[in-house]
């Protein structure tokens, strides 16, 4: 074979491993609460793994405090079982795990989800939102539901979730296109 086909097809191997390494480290970074500023608190539950990125309305694996929120699979940096005393009934299902963690408020965090495999079948979805400053949220991320992420609020003084549509609607996709490679 000669160098210039060798060339090429080396560089695309080295290019395509760079992208990964980012992914590969969400998955072995736990997420980060904010030490400062004003925040909102998030009650998650899923049946998955569910990652997030503070400050983004796009996956970027690589902005400080980005990492897993929680998972059901055991290997995985998680805050499983964390609470922050949120009010309202838990909201779950069998095999699901909960977490409550303090999310940066006024700035958007995307979340993104990953189902596990059942029935030969294995599921991502994503979402992002502009958490309110003093706002209790709940996010739950489920293979059960169509393979989706459903936001809930819970308004100051009530004591009922209410549905809320995140914004930007639909599958996010990576901050940086590099980042696919």
């Amino acid at each position: 074979m000669s160098l210039l086909r060798v060339v090429p097809v080396a560089l695309l191997v080295l290019l395509t491993g760079c992208g990964q390494v980012a992914n590969i480290r969400s998955l072995s970074t736990g997420y980060v609460a904010p030490q400062a500023g004003e925040t909102a608190r998030v009650r998650l539950i899923t049946d998955g793994l569910v990652r997030a990125v503070p400050g983004r309305d796009c996956l970027d694996w690589n902005v400080p405090g980005a990492g897993v929120m929680a998972s059901t699979k055991a290997g995985f940096p998680d805050h499983n079982g964390e609470s922050l005393g949120m009010p309202g009934p838990i909201y779950s299902w069998a095999a699901a795990v909960s977490s409550e963690l303090v999310v940066p408020a006024n700035k958007p965090i995307a979340f993104h989800y990953l189902g596990q495999l059942q029935y030969s079948r294995q599921c991502s979805a994503s979402m992002a939102f502009v958490p309110r400053p003093g706002v209790d949220y709940m996010v739950q991320a489920s293979m059960y539901a169509n393979c989706s992420i459903q936001l809930h609020e819970l308004p100051a003084g009530a004591k009922q979730w209410v549905a809320v549509e995140p914004a930007p609607k639909g599958k996010l996709s990576m901050c940086s296109a590099m980042d696919n490679f």
